[in-house]
């Protein structure tokens, strides 16, 4: 599985009051196997949790209360078709 990792500083308050960050669908595919991980920054923990997930069409936003840091695990030899 593939990663990317982001911060705190990566996510943008939305009109909902929520906070979102968003990825190209070609950087990530199509999100089939998307698992996203909050990672403590006091311990380095990760605890995997269960955002909301918007797909668009050519991003996908990932929707939370608050900022984190983390990282996307996901399959990126999924894509249209497959």
């Amino acid at each position: 599985m593939a990663e990317r990792t982001f911060k705190k500083e990566d996510f943008q308050k939305d009109d909902s009051g929520d906070y979102k960050i968003e990825f190209q669908i070609g950087e990530i595919g199509i999100g089939a196997d998307l698992t996203v991980e909050r990672i403590n920054g006091d311990t380095g923990e990760r605890e995997v949790i269960q955002p909301e997930i918007r797909r668009y069409d050519d991003t996908m936003g990932i929707f939370w209360s608050e900022p984190f840091d983390g990282r996307l695990l996901y399959d990126s030899k999924i894509t249209y078709g497959e």
